[in-house]
């Protein structure tokens, strides 16, 4: 019976044994599997073969609206005002009567300036004949004269500030306000109204110092209008200032555009385009394939499936995509997807192959 046991436990302890020689072989292979998977791990990525395309590069600026001209009319007579002939919104053209003043003093004044003028020209017939009689001293005549040329010159001057009392628009244009009503007290200096001219407009900007060596009278540039989205227009600066703003530091400059159907608003605003640079041929990646490191900025080209690290210089940006000066070359198969993590000499495997 005991040596039965005996047998019993020995039969289990080698069962056993096996078992755990088993478990042991498994696991170690299990052990090297693994191992062969991570020595095999290959990362995802996307590539794009490098080629050569046109860039172009914009400065861009805000500028507004303003009108071509804009004046402001005053009074340039004393009188109490007795007619408008013109409101808020109304076009005019030029010599257009805005106004009128009441005249009855200056028309009196006018009517005296008038008889001394009849006086003294028959002062002087008579002297003049009496003169050409010697029956006259030559100097009595000349005086009488004199007298004449300064009475006719009261006339004249009459005569023009009567004129004034008739308030007239010096240009064309739009009357965008005013100022006085009918029976106020006008004197000379006083604003009336304003008119502006927006057959033409000008949108004017500033130009950044550092920026100043793109931009020159001629210089093509496109505009958009917020107020009206779908409008673009191409036009030349028309004109580049020669004085640096001390606070902004900017150089005003301005482009004319025609404004026919006026729906271009002075203070209006706009953006401004003007090519800054242009490369028919350069070399152009995404900015987001391009990584910073303490070395400098670098990206990742596939060579077969292993990821290499390339130093890299860049020039302008121009939306996502930016001017490459050195690093890269056409046909190069740049990783621009999966590349956060890579290091260099690690493999690879491509995914998707965007040209």
């Amino acid at each position: 019976m005991i040596t039965r046991v005996w047998q019993w436990f020995g039969s289990a302890a080698c069962l056993a044994g096996v078992l755990m020689a088993a478990g042991c072989s498994e696991s170690g292979s299990a052990a090297n599997d693994t191992g062969a998977v991570k020595e095999t791990r290959a990362v995802n990525v996307v590539t794009r073969v490098v080629q050569p395309r046109e860039f172009i590069n914009h400065l861009r600026l805000v500028g507004e609206i303003k009108p071509a001209r804009r004046v402001v009319v005053s009074i340039e007579a004393t009188g109490l005002i007795t007619e408008i002939e013109i409101e808020k919104g109304e076009s005019v053209t030029r010599n257009t009567i805005l106004a009128r003043l009441d005249d009855e003093l200056l028309r009196a004044a006018v009517d005296e300036a008038e008889a001394a003028v009849n006086a003294s020209d028959l002062a002087l017939r008579n002297q003049k004949r009496l003169f050409e009689q010697k029956a006259l001293a030559e100097s009595v005549y000349l005086d009488t004269q004199y007298r004449n040329d300064m009475d006719r010159a009261r006339h004249q001057q009459a005569l023009t500030y009567l004129g004034k009392t008739v308030i007239r628009s010096p240009i064309s244009g739009v009357v965008d306000s005013r100022m006085m009503e009918v029976g106020e007290l006008a004197t000379p200096g006083r604003e009336f109204v304003e008119v502006v001219d927006i057959d033409r407009v000008k949108v004017v900007a500033g130009v950044p110092e550092r920026h100043l060596k793109h931009v020159s009278v001629g210089t093509r540039a496109a505009l958009a209008f917020p107020a009206y989205p779908d409008v673009s227009v191409e036009a030349d600066v028309t004109y580049v200032g020669t004085t640096l703003d001390p606070d902004s530091r900017t150089v005003p400059v301005e482009i004319t555009l025609d404004n026919p159907d006026h729906l271009l608003k002075p203070e209006m605003a706009v953006t401004i385009r003007v090519v800054k640079d242009y490369i028919p041929e350069a070399i152009v990646i995404p900015q987001d394939a391009v990584i910073d490191t303490d070395q400098g900025r670098i990206v990742f080209v596939a060579d077969g499936s292993v990821a290499r690290s390339v130093p890299i210089s860049l020039g302008s940006i121009s939306g996502d995509q930016v001017l490459v000066t050195d690093g890269l070359a056409a046909g190069d198969t740049l990783i621009v997807v999966g590349h956060r993590n890579l290091v260099n000499g690690e493999s690879i495997q491509v995914r998707d192959d965007r040209m």
